[in-house]
């Protein structure tokens, strides 16, 4: 039996605000470096005008990473979040919604 894909609905509202701006940061940076905005940093500064915590926001990121759609990466002392090809649905779907603000598709980069 095959793994089923996931979609928006199997996301909590948390999940949504923050895979939302990750999306945005991911959408609004330079195609040739999609990840040099996407840093956890970032995120934190952004995602707390959606009202939520930097408490809320790690725990989200963890789930967000066990699930697969993303990965965090250390680099030069920044954790930068990633795109995993699992998320190609869930980013598609999420692009046409109120949680997305950026207004250019994210092309992944590697898929």
């Amino acid at each position: 039996m095959g793994k089923r894909e996931l979609t928006d609905k199997d996301l909590s509202i948390e999940e949504k605000k923050v895979f939302g701006r990750i999306i945005d940061m991911w959408a609004a940076a330079n195609p040739e470096k999609p990840y040099e905005r996407s840093t956890e940093a970032n995120l934190l500064k952004h995602a707390q005008k959606d009202d939520l915590t930097p408490e809320t926001i790690r725990k989200v990121l963890g789930e967000l990473e066990g699930k697969g759609l993303i990965r965090r990466n250390e680099e030069k002392g920044e954790i930068f979040i990633k795109y995993m090809a699992e998320a190609a649905h869930i980013v598609k779907e999420l692009q046409k919604t109120d949680y997305v603000f950026e207004t250019r598709n994210f092309k992944p980069p590697h898929h």
